[in-house]
């Protein structure tokens, strides 16, 4: 496991090597050339002039960096860290240390994310001569925190959206259509039979039909919507910039999608819609209201199907 490498407390320890030593022992660090411990670095090091011309630089380098020990000395900053406008990072937090304010950051380059220490570098009597930096390479890291958020808000099973991401995409959305005056519709979906797909054939084939219902969800949402298991058989989509005729469409593509598959058993979903703002302001109206309709179609479906030869009802399609 890796440890996240601390900057400051690694830029301080290099100031102080930087300090003249009062002692007389014969101490081997202190007696070391900075440039030999410089190159121990596990990254990159830099000190830059007023003109942000980098003055040296040292360290164990970065990814797709094959720099030496003088490799970018007498290079500008935006040159190396492929930056050209001044008011943007990174060459805004350097022109800020020569101002005497040091920052920490984090900055997309090439492909890979780098961790940005940046001080300003002063002279013995305090002057600010220039700026220290350091970067080190954290893309490892962030994929490794990109995953664990990945994993906090999805679903394990079926890889939508889980019921946290879908309630809090459900107030932004219900915020931005208070702002721009847009509707979006909400389709609450429950996959029939659950319990007896389980009970008769197995959790493992539940899962799957599970996994089958997702997969129609994913096909037939647009990349703008959002499709999550709301919980147990129960699913959702929250349709961006549409109207009812539009989610009532999409649900009848749902429905037929469903029993084409050629995996057995046939599976059916019971579907409930509800349209902002004409059937709710707010997340709890709205989930009310789909859920209410949803109920009304399930109850028609289970009036209305079919036994199944495998003892699994089927639904005759969507319900006017």
């Amino acid at each position: 496991m890796s440890h996240r490498l601390d900057l400051d407390h690694l830029l301080a320890a290099i100031r102080e090597f930087g300090r003249p030593r009062r002692s007389h022992v014969d101490d081997s660090l202190a007696q070391e050339p900075l440039s030999a411990i410089f190159c121990q670095i596990p990254g990159f090091l830099w000190t830059a002039d007023q003109n942000l011309r980098i003055t040296s630089n040292g360290g164990r380098g970065l990814p797709l960096s094959n720099n030496g020990s003088a490799a970018f000395v007498g290079c500008n900053v935006g040159e190396f860290l492929q930056c050209s406008d001044p008011y943007a990072t990174p060459l805004a937090e350097h022109y800020e240390a020569l101002r005497g304010i040091a920052s920490h950051f984090e900055y997309a380059w090439r492909n890979a994310v780098l961790e940005i220490r940046l001080e300003p570098l002063r002279t013995a009597s305090g002057q600010i001569k220039g700026c220290l930096g350091l970067a080190v390479d954290c893309t490892r890291r962030k994929k490794s925190e990109g995953q664990a958020l990945y994993e906090a808000r999805h679903d394990a099973l079926t890889g939508l959206a889980n019921y946290r991401e879908f309630m809090d995409r459900l107030e932004r959305e219900v915020h931005r259509a208070e702002r721009s005056h847009h509707s979006f519709t909400l389709l609450l979906l429950d996959l029939d039979d659950l319990k007896r797909i389980n009970d008769l054939q197995g959790h493992l084939t539940g899962n799957r039909a599970l996994r089958r219902l997702a997969d129609v969800l994913n096909e037939h949402c647009r990349s703008t919507d959002l499709a999550a298991r709301y919980g147990g058989d129960e699913f959702a989509v929250i349709m961006i910039d549409s109207d009812k005729a539009m989610a009532e469409n999409v649900a009848q593509r749902i429905q037929n999608g469903l029993p084409a598959h050629p995996e057995k058993p046939a599976l059916s979903v019971s579907i409930g819609i509800a349209v902002y703002p004409g059937d709710g302001r707010s997340p709890a109206e709205l989930l009310e209201a789909a859920d209410r309709q949803l109920y009304r179609r399930k109850r028609s479906h289970e009036t209305r199907s079919i036994s199944a030869p495998d003892g699994i009802t089927q639904s005759d399609g969507w319900p006017g």
